[in-house]
């Protein structure tokens, strides 16, 4: 692995070649995160606006897949 660290001026400095970013599992969940981390920490929606969403993402989810899972109740 070519990924090097380095503290410099109290800052850590990381740098991570493409191709080892996206072979390497740890590392593309570490960066996917900080992506994800960086979004919401923008966000300007309340509790409210986000539990809102996620039941409606958790309904689009239930109707699409739910056939899946009655059949392996019915087998």
């Amino acid at each position: 692995m070519s990924t090097k660290i380095q503290v410099k001026d109290g800052i850590y400095q990381i740098s991570i070649p493409v191709k080892e970013a996206f072979e390497d599992d740890n590392l593309r969940r570490f960066l996917e995160f900080q992506r994800v981390e960086g979004i919401v920490s923008h966000s300007k929606a309340t509790d409210e606006q986000i539990a809102a969403l996620a039941d409606e993402v958790d309904r689009n989810y239930w109707e699409r897949n739910k056939g899946r899972f009655l059949r392996g109740l019915s087998d």
